[in-house]
C-alpha cells in the first residue's frame, strides 16, 4: 500500500501541513487551518458552528474516526479534517490580507502538483526550506548555501513578497547536510535565473539612487531670513532656559 505523505504549504512565515486526500484533493486538521489564517483553533471551530448551513459535512470538512488526539485535556477519537473546498469557504468569513493569500493558494493548489514535480524538472529547494530544516534564519541559511558553493538553478515567485526568489538542488543541499530531513519545494518552479537578477538589480539601483539623492537646500539666504532665524533660535533657547529653571 502506497504511503501517503503530508505536504508543507509556506504560508507567509508560516508552514501549514496538508495530507493528499483521494475524494477531496486534499485535508488539513483545524489546528493546520487556523495557522494557515493567522486565527485561533477556537475561531474556526467557532465558524463551524455558527455557519452550519453553509460549512457543510461531507462537502466542507469530515470526520476522521480512529484517530487519538487531545482537546482540552480529553483524548478524543475524532476529528475534524477540512477539505480544499471548506478551506476556500472559511476564507469568506475570515477578512485579512493572510487569509486571502491562504484561500487562494489552497484554491490554486491540487493533487497532481503536491505528489509529483513537473516533467523533467529536478526536486527543488527554496532557502526558506532549507532555514526550516537547519532551524536558522532565511538569511542565515543563503549564506550557509553560498559557504557550500550550491548553486541555484531555478526560480520562483514568493507570493509573500511578490518578488522571485532562487532555488537550489535538494540533492546537493541534501549531500550537503546528510542527517538533516528536508522538504521539496512545491510550487511553480521556473528555469532559469534571470528575474532574480533584474530584481536584486532593481533593488540595488534604487538603495544607490535614494543614497545619492542631494538635499534640497532653503533658496532664500538674505540677511534678513538669517537674522529671523537667528530670533527665533533665541526664543527657543530662552523658553528651554525658564522650563529648566523652573524644574530646578
Amino acid at each position: 500500500m502506497t504511503q501517503i505523505l503530508p505536504y508543507v504549504l509556506e504560508v507567509g512565515t508560516q508552514e501549514v501541513v496538508l495530507t493528499p486526500d483521494p475524494t477531496h484533493e486534499f485535508t488539513a486538521t483545524t489546528e493546520q487551518v487556523a495557522l494557515g489564517y493567522g486565527v485561533s483553533p477556537e475561531a474556526i471551530r467557532s465558524l463551524k458552528t455558527r455557519r452550519d448551513e453553509e460549512l457543510l459535512e461531507g462537502k466542507h470538512w469530515v470526520t476522521a474516526t480512529g484517530v487519538a488526539i487531545r482537546n482540552a485535556g480529553e483524548l478524543q477519537r475524532q476529528q475534524t479534517l477540512w477539505t480544499k473546498r471548506g478551506i476556500v469557504r472559511l476564507g469568506f468569513f475570515i477578512r485579512s490580507a493572510r487569509a486571502r493569500l491562504f484561500r487562494d493558494m489552497a484554491e490554486d493548489l491540487v493533487i497532481g502538483v503536491m505528489t509529483a514535480p513537473q516533467a523533467g524538472t529536478p526536486a527543488l529547494i527554496s532557502a526558506r526550506g532549507v532555514a526550516a530544516g537547519l532551524g536558522c534564519s532565511r538569511t542565515s541559511a543563503q549564506n550557509r548555501i553560498s559557504h557550500a558553493r550550491i548553486k541555484p538553478t531555478h526560480h520562483y515567485l514568493d507570493p509573500t513578497k511578490g518578488q522571485p526568489g532562487y532555488l537550489y538542488p535538494l540533492d546537493a543541499v541534501q549531500a550537503r547536510w546528510p542527517a538533516v530531513s528536508f522538504r521539496a519545494f512545491i510550487g511553480d518552479a521556473r528555469p532559469g535565473l534571470a528575474p532574480v537578477a533584474s530584481a536584486v538589480t532593481a533593488s540595488a539601483g534604487g538603495k544607490i539612487a535614494r543614497r545619492h539623492q542631494p538635499r534640497l537646500l532653503p533658496t532664500d539666504t538674505s540677511t534678513e531670513q538669517l537674522a529671523r532665524r537667528l530670533l527665533s533660535l533665541e526664543a527657543q533657547k530662552k523658553a528651554v532656559l525658564r522650563e529648566l529653571a523652573a524644574l530646578a
